[in-house]
């Protein structure tokens, strides 16, 4: 884990902080799940930061345990990259400078790129999921990577049209579910 030290400091305080850090680790994964709440707490780890979308208690784990890293990172793709596997959201891809495509043969045109956008837009970026989200977790995901995210740069889109909803009876016609991309 990275220390949040400053370099500048002393071995010793590097050497504590570095105790300190595997005492908390050890302390979340031995620590009652009714006391979870006020230890994400005291990490500054709240709705936004995916709280909520962690709905056990070992993703709530695995989120105290590394969102130390995250926020060291925060504005970063590292950060943004390194949230998803944490909340059991599989690996992401991103795609930066969404509408910067040009119709040149080096994209394919399947409808997961945006050609021609204004040049104004070059802070927009698109993340394609490898599994399939309702309406309502992508709401959460967008609310997460606004915490997460640079503050210049805008969302455009969440596609998972490479990983469909099964059909399989478990999701309904009820406005619940999108087809691809939100």
């Amino acid at each position: 884990m990275n220390s949040t030290v400053p370099a500048n400091n002393s071995p010793l305080q590097h050497a504590l902080a570095k105790l300190t850090e595997r005492e908390t680790a050890a302390v979340s994964r031995q620590l009652d799940p009714g006391f979870l709440p006020f230890h994400a707490f005291a990490r500054s780890i709240g709705t936004e930061e995916g709280w909520d979308f962690a709905e056990t208690d070992e993703a709530r784990r695995n989120l105290i345990a590394g969102f130390a890293e995250i926020h060291a990172r925060k504005g970063t793709p590292y950060a943004i990259r390194a949230l998803f596997p944490i909340l059991r959201l599989g690996e992401i891809q991103i795609i930066e400078r969404d509408g910067e495509f040009k119709w040149d043969g080096s994209v394919l045109f399947d409808g997961s790129r945006t050609f021609g956008r204004r040049k104004g837009d070059w802070a927009e970026y698109r993340i394609v999921l490898t599994r399939p989200v309702s309406i309502r977790q992508t709401a959460r995901i967008r609310a997460m990577l606004a915490e997460i995210a640079p503050l210049r740069c805008e969302l455009t889109a969440l596609d998972y049209r490479n990983h469909p909803h099964r059909w399989n009876g478990k999701i309904r016609f009820n406005g619940e579910y999108g087809f691809g991309t939100t």
